[in-house]
């Protein structure tokens, strides 16, 4: 998670994350797979996804599905097929 303060009077119609203005309130999924709440003081998000760090790195790659905010995990040699996730972060 991270907060970003806004000065005051920065935030006048909402927060803007990436270039793109979101209103005042909980933001449920941003377009980058964040949570948030976005306030006049400042603007808190979370991470709607977790990171694999334990997997066979020899035989597996990760790989960003930005439709459902999660990493995949496929084999390098055939994507098609998924691979055992031991750990995420």
């Amino acid at each position: 998670c991270w907060r970003k303060n806004h000065k005051p009077g920065e935030a006048k119609n909402g927060c803007m994350l990436n270039g793109k203005l979101y209103p005042f309130g909980r933001i449920e999924r941003t377009e980058d797979c964040y949570t948030c709440g976005c306030s006049e003081t400042g603007m808190e998000c979370c991470s709607l996804f977790h990171t694999p760090v334990a997997y066979d790195k020899k035989n597996c790659k990760v790989v960003f599905n930005k439709k459902r905010c999660n990493y995949d995990l496929v084999q390098k040699d055939d994507p098609s097929k998924e691979c055992v996730v031991y750990a995420r972060v």
